[in-house]
């Protein structure tokens, strides 16, 4: 017998759910992200990765999971990968996005006074740090003419213990030519109050920059939601 011919009404099937995809995909392109919920935004970027996938489900479970999209986009990759139904590729783009955010917070944030970009420093530093299950700290390295020339990871730790080292701040304050720097850390927890323990190493880290020549300018907390610095209390001045 011949080849039997396809019968008109027995054309391949689109992808599921490709009439929302569009309609989604169109909406942003029309409004903007300020038209879409929470969910949307994951699930029009997994469209992406997932062309001929009904991303919907999976948008919203990981929102149900991380509760925001910074938080999505926080998440450690390996743990992202283990998601069910988002595999290695979607995992890749969702953190590719948050890495791309960041080299862009870097490029508007060098060689630019750090009085008139402490908002930016701000965010990038909350972004960077305020998700995170474990405690990082970090330095802004700055010029006399108080440019910002660096940011480097200098430590991190437990959910509750980071480990600080003035002297491995100092080497890279020496290194990169720094007058001045500002110190950072987040507190997993959530609340930015200054501990005891914040508080002497502010102090540790101000001598140690006063024998070095390398004059520490702020000590900045970052949580989830907030930014504190301990310059703005009275006791930065005891």
């Amino acid at each position: 017998m011949g080849d039997v011919l396809q019968k008109p009404n027995s054309l391949p099937h689109a992808a599921p759910g490709s009439g929302h995809r569009a309609r989604l995909l169109e909406r942003y392109l029309k409004a903007g992200m300020t038209s879409l919920s929470d969910y949307e935004i994951l699930e029009l970027i997994l469209t992406f990765a997932l062309p001929r996938r009904d991303t919907k489900p999976l948008a919203k479970r990981l929102i149900a999971t991380y509760g925001t999209v910074s938080a999505v986009l926080n998440a450690p990759l390996d743990e992202l990968c283990e998601i069910d139904g988002l595999g290695k590729r979607s995992a890749a783009i969702l953190t590719l996005i948050k890495d791309t955010i960041l080299f862009c917070q870097n490029e508007t944030s060098v060689k630019k006074p750090i009085i008139t970009q402490r908002g930016d420093i701000e965010k990038h530093l909350r972004f960077k740090f305020g998700h995170s299950r474990e405690e990082y700290a970090a330095a802004i390295f700055l010029d006399n003419g108080n440019n910002v020339i660096g940011t480097e990871i200098i430590a991190h730790g437990t959910v509750n213990r980071c480990v600080i080292y003035p002297r491995k701040i100092m080497e890279r304050a020496i290194k990169c030519g720094a007058a001045a720097f500002i110190f950072a850390h987040n507190h997993p927890a959530g609340s930015v109050q200054p501990s005891e323990s914040d508080w002497e190493t502010t102090e540790r880290l101000r001598k140690t920059g006063e024998v070095m020549d390398v004059r520490l300018i702020d000590h900045i907390i970052i949580s989830r939601d907030s930014v504190v610095s301990l310059r703005e209390y009275d006791r930065w001045s005891l």
